[in-house]
C-alpha cells in the first residue's frame, strides 16, 4: 500500500510539474524585455522542471485512483516539490540554497518573510518571480490544476480539501473542478481590477502595479521595494491596497455569492466578526499611535490581520500596546476560505460560541444546546477538529519559539518570527521587523521557520499527518 501511495503521489506531482514549468515563461519574457544578461536562468529552470515532471509522470505510471489518504501526501509533497524547484532562479542568480529555499517557500505559502536585504538590486524578472510565486500560492497551485486538468477531476475533492482547508468547507458547485474554476476566475478578476486601479488611478508604474497586486490578492506581502508600500508615499495607492487586502481576507465563497447577486451572503457571522475585529483594532491602533497617523494604523491593522504583511510604516518601533495588538491580529488571521493565513476568524468564532454553550450547559446540564453558525447547528466533530487544531497550533508555536530562543534570538523576535511564519504573515517584531529581514537568522532556526510556513499554509494536519508513522502503516 505504501509503495502504491508513493508511486501515485510522485506520478501526480510529475503531471503537475510538467505544467508548472510553463510558469517560468513569465519571468523569462520579463528578463528578455528588460534586456537582462541572465535571462537564460529561467529557460534552464523551465527545462529542468519539465524534465523532472516528465520523468516522474511517465516513469511512475499507475491506474490507482486518488483516495483520501493519498490527498495528504500529494498536496504536502507538491508544495514541497514546487518550493524546492522554485529555488532554481535564485540559486542561478547566486543565492545560497537555504536562503533560496526560504524565499521560495515564503513566496508559495504567501508568507512574505524575506532574506533579500535590498529588493531593488534584484533583476526585474526576479522581483516578478517573487510576486508570481505568491499569486500562485494564494488561491493554491493544486486548486488551479484541479480547475484546468481533467486528470484531477477524479479525486479532486481529496486534493481540494487538503489545499483549501477550512473549518466548514463549502462547495460552490457539486463538482470540485467547477468550484476551483469559479474561485480562480474571481481571483483573476480582482487581480486585474487592482492592477488597473493602481496604474490608472494611483499612477504607479505598471510593473509595480502588477507585482503589488499579485502580492495583495494572495495576502503575500512581497513588494518591489525594500521599504514595502511606505516607499511610494502614495495615499491613493494605500487606500486601493487596503481595499483589496480587505477583500482578500474575506471568504471567496462569499465573493462568489455576492458577485452572483446573492446579497444575503454578507450577513455571514464570520464576515461580521472579521469586520468588527478590524474596526476595533484600527481604532485602538490609531489611539495608541496618535490621530495624525490614522492611515498607517488602519493600513497595518488590515495588512496584519489579513496576513498580507505589507508595511506603510515601521511598526516595530510603535508603542508596546500597538505591537501586542498586531501580534494578536497575526494569530487570529483572516476568514476561512480566503487567501489569508492564521488561526482564522471562523475558528475563533466557533470557539467563542462553544465556550458560551459550555457555560450554559454548566447551569442546565441536561439541556441540549447546539453550537450554531448562521442559525444552523454545527456538528460536534467540527468543534472537536477546531479544538484539536488550536491545541496543535499553540504547541507548535511554543516549541518553535523556545527552540529559536535557545539559538540566541530574543523573546520578542522569536515569538513574533514564529507567529509571522506559522500564520503566513511575513514581517514580525524585534530583529525581524518590517524594516529588517530574515537573512541573519542561523541555518537551523531558518529551517524551523521554513517548516512553520509549510505547516501554516496547509493548516497543520496535512503536513503533520504525513509525518506520523501510523499514517504510513495504513
Amino acid at each position: 500500500m505504501v509503495r502504491q501511495r508513493v508511486r501515485l503521489t510522485l506520478h501526480v506531482i510529475g503531471s503537475l510539474l510538467k505544467y508548472f514549468a510553463l510558469i517560468y515563461l513569465a519571468p523569462l519574457v520579463t528578463a528578455l524585455h528588460y534586456g537582462e544578461e541572465k535571462w537564460y536562468i529561467y529557460l534552464y529552470s523551465l527545462l529542468l522542471t519539465l524534465s523532472i515532471g516528465l520523468i516522474l509522470e511517465f516513469g511512475l505510471k499507475t491506474k490507482k485512483d486518488i483516495e483520501r489518504a493519498d490527498g495528504f501526501t500529494i498536496v504536502a509533497f507538491t508544495w514541497l516539490f514546487i518550493s524546492l524547484l522554485g529555488t532554481l532562479p535564485y540559486v542561478l542568480l547566486g543565492l545560497g540554497f537555504l536562503d533560496a529555499f526560504f524565499e521560495t517557500m515564503s513566496g508559495f505559502t504567501t508568507t512574505g518573510a524575506t532574506i533579500v536585504e535590498v529588493v531593488e538590486e534584484l533583476p526585474k524578472s526576479a522581483i516578478l518571480w517573487r510576486s508570481l510565486t505568491q499569486w500562485l500560492g494564494g488561491m493554491g497551485v493544486i486548486v488551479l490544476f484541479i480547475a484546468i486538468l481533467p486528470r484531477l477531476a477524479v479525486g479532486g475533492s481529496q486534493l481540494f480539501e487538503r489545499e483549501f482547508p477550512g473549518p466548514l468547507p463549502e462547495k460552490l458547485r457539486p463538482r470540485f473542478r467547477t468550484t476551483a474554476r469559479h474561485l480562480w476566475i474571481i481571483y483573476v478578476f480582482f487581480t486585474v481590477l487592482q492592477i488597473a486601479l493602481l496604474f490608472f488611478l494611483a499612477r504607479l508604474p505598471l510593473f509595480d502595479s502588477i507585482c503589488i497586486s499579485f502580492s495583495t490578492l494572495s495576502t503575500g506581502g512581497f513588494s518591489p521595494t525594500t521599504a514595502s508600500i511606505e516607499a511610494y508615499a502614495n495615499p491613493v495607492a494605500e487606500y486601493i491596497i487596503m481595499f483589496f487586502m480587505l477583500l482578500a481576507g474575506i471568504s471567496f465563497i462569499i465573493h462568489y455569492h455576492v458577485l452572483h447577486g446573492n446579497w444575503k451572503a454578507i450577513k455571514d457571522e464570520e464576515l461580521r466578526l472579521y469586520l468588527i475585529t478590524l474596526a476595533v483594532a484600527s481604532v485602538l491602533l490609531v489611539i495608541a499611535q496618535g490621530f495624525t497617523s490614522y492611515r498607517q494604523g488602519i493600513f497595518q491593522a488590515i495588512s496584519i490581520m489579513t496576513t498580507t504583511g505589507f508595511a506603510s510604516a515601521n511598526f516595530a518601533y510603535w508603542h508596546s500596546s500597538a505591537k501586542i495588538l498586531l501580534l494578536a491580529l497575526m494569530l487570529i488571521g483572516a476568514c476561512g476560505s480566503s487567501t489569508g493565513g492564521g488561526i482564522k476568524v471562523m475558528r475563533a468564532l466557533m470557539l467563542m460560541k462553544h465556550s458560551g454553550v459550555m457555560m450554559r450547559r454548566a447551569i442546565f446540564p441536561k439541556a441540549v444546546i447546539p453550537v450554531k453558525y448562521n442559525k444552523k447547528p454545527v456538528p460536534d466533530e467540527v468543534i472537536r477538529d477546531i479544538i484539536s487544531f488550536l491545541f496543535l497550533y499553540i504547541i507548535v508555536a511554543v516549541v518553535a519559539s523556545v527552540v529559536l530562543c535557545f539559538f540566541g534570538l530574543n523573546l520578542e523576535t522569536a515569538v513574533s518570527a514564529v507567529a509571522a511564519t506559522l500564520g503566513n504573515v511575513g514581517p514580525g517584531l524585534g530583529d525581524v521587523g518590517p524594516a529588517l529581514n530574515y537573512a541573519w537568522v542561523p541555518s537551523l532556526p531558518k529551517l524551523i521557520l521554513i517548516f512553520c510556513m509549510w505547516l501554516g499554509r496547509l493548516e497543520l494536519f496535512t503536513v503533520l499527518m504525513i509525518l506520523s508513522p501510523r499514517f504510513w502503516k495504513g
